[in-house]
């Protein structure tokens, strides 16, 4: 019996006028120095941006994604924070009460929403001078840190993050 074999995602979304394309890269794990299987999935009627509530425009995005995936994900990883503070959702959190709590989320961002919780954490990479601002759910902050920190990629923003970013921005899908 062969075992089930599970990926890792990042994702990354950018909005045309009126739609959005999810980008997404799958991947073994946070060392992994190639992608497993890179792709693009176009959403339509996309919500119009609302201060403080990104993630109504964002969240359907990245549900439709996940569930057009077809390989197993067993961690997401998004270009938004999973917390804004101790008593206020990020994307992240409400993306993981979206699909169950049944995948862990980490947030990573380049700029910091809120510098006074300890919900999200400064992480350094490689001789980057600029952190990168990391929240988690569902997997240990300490863990998801040093996942971060370690993931495969010679600059301050990991290699298949910033791969998702390119994917969700370049080629158009109809």
């Amino acid at each position: 019996m062969s075992e089930l074999v599970s990926y890792q995602v990042a994702f990354d979304v950018h909005y045309y006028d009126s739609f959005a394309i999810v980008g997404f890269v799958l991947f073994e794990n946070e060392l992994s120095s190639d992608p497993y299987k890179i792709g693009q999935i176009r959403y339509d009627s996309v919500e119009p941006y609302i201060s403080g509530q990104f993630y109504k425009r964002e969240l359907p995005c990245l549900l439709k994604a996940i569930e057009e995936i077809k390989e197993q994900i067993n961690l997401i990883y998004i270009d938004a924070n999973v917390w804004l503070g101790y008593d206020r959702k990020g994307l992240g959190k409400y993306l993981f009460d979206s699909i169950n709590h049944r995948i862990p989320i980490i947030g990573v961002s380049k700029s910091c929403f809120n510098k006074e919780t300890e919900l999200i954490r400064p992480v350094l990479r490689q001789s980057s001078k600029n952190p990168l601002y990391v929240s988690s759910i569902g997997i240990e902050l300490d863990d998801a840190c040093q996942k971060v920190k370690i993931m495969n990629g010679e600059f301050r923003l990991p290699k298949m993050i910033k791969l998702a970013d390119s994917v969700c921005r370049n080629t158009v899908v109809s």
